[in-house]
């Protein structure tokens, strides 16, 4: 038999394992990394300055000086890290009645795992939704029509926020509005150089998959039959892939009409891991028990609109 007061640490290590693997498991995969840029830090707090941005070059005479320009400013952005827990106990008498006791807790160290794991979904799923009410940096909705340029230039808007439910021609007008659109704080046209996310909750599955079936070869529920520019591997349109994430539909406090185009590779969705999920353990001698907490510590956000475009499908 362990002796009890060294019970809860001899089985530490054995808790981190069973936790991990619950997050690994479950019916749906962690997907927050496909559309956050997901990060390692060490600190209290992460701040994201913004500085950055330069115009475009000017024609200099020779021999002539001048031409110079200062970086262009955004909006600075702070990431908090907050801690999430979980925790169950164990008495002395069950541990001394049954050696075993505590390495009979998988399932529930798991159960914490899996726990762990929908809650950091249901974060970030959250915080997109969450984005037509909530404001970032620069003072305005994550997806709003009256984004400034920059903090000095704030005569010239752009809108990321995009019309209508999820079809084709609202994808197409989407396209427009997202190349009218897409400017650094520079003003210099912002390339799509990759393939876009197209996220979106379960209950668009049947459109989405309408829009972006390989087998579409013609425009689907039109009379005329032209052809579905968005079927997969037509060279005339942008790749998209689609992401379907339960995360964002109503149930789990998203919505079910709600659709977004991301930009992965620009890196201004940020998920920040301070501490990844791990166990602690300690006596309470009070209650005659040992305590285990899962603990973990992050945060997560976008330093910039320009992570992609949205609609809420109404």
């Amino acid at each position: 038999m362990a002796i009890r007061d060294t019970v809860g640490q001899l089985y530490t290590p054995i808790y981190d394992q069973f936790l991990l693997e619950g997050m690994q498991e479950g019916e749906y995969p962690l997907q927050m990394a496909a559309v956050y840029d997901v990060r390692e830090d060490k600190t209290s707090e992460v701040k994201h300055d913004d500085i950055s941005g330069r115009p475009l070059w000017q024609e200099t005479d020779e021999m002539s000086g001048g031409n110079y320009t200062d970086p262009v400013l955004g909006w600075p952005t702070t990431f908090a890290h907050k801690k999430y827990t979980d925790k169950f106990q164990a008495s002395f008498e069950a541990v001394d009645d049954d050696e075993y006791f505590l390495l009979k807790k998988e399932g529930e160290a798991k159960a914490m795992g899996v726990g762990c794991r929908a809650t950091v979904e249901k974060l970030t799923a959250n915080y997109l939704y969450a984005g037509f009410s909530t404001a970032i940096a620069d003072g305005q909705y994550l997806w709003d029509d009256d984004h400034d340029k920059n903090s000095e230039e704030t005569g010239t808007d752009y809108d990321n926020e995009l019309d209508g439910a999820f079809s084709h021609d609202n994808l197409e007008t989407a396209e427009t509005q997202i190349t009218d659109n897409f400017y650094t704080k520079a003003g210099i046209p912002i390339p799509i150089t990759g393939d876009p996310i197209l996220l979106y909750p379960p209950a668009l599955r049947g459109a989405v998959a309408r829009v972006m079936s390989e087998r579409a070869n013609e425009r689907p529920g039109t009379t005329e039959r032209d052809i579905n520019r968005f079927a997969k591997g037509k060279t005339w349109a942008w790749n998209y892939n689609p992401n379907e994430w339960v995360w964002l539909s109503s149930a789990n406090g998203g919505s079910d009409t709600a659709w977004y185009v991301i930009f992965p590779w620009l890196k201004h969705l940020v998920f920040y891991w301070r501490q990844r999920p791990h166990f602690t353990t300690w006596i309470n001698n009070e209650i005659h028990a040992y305590s285990f907490e899962g603990v973990t510590r992050l945060s997560y956000g976008a330093d910039d609109w320009r992570c992609g475009f949205a609609s809420t499908g109404l």
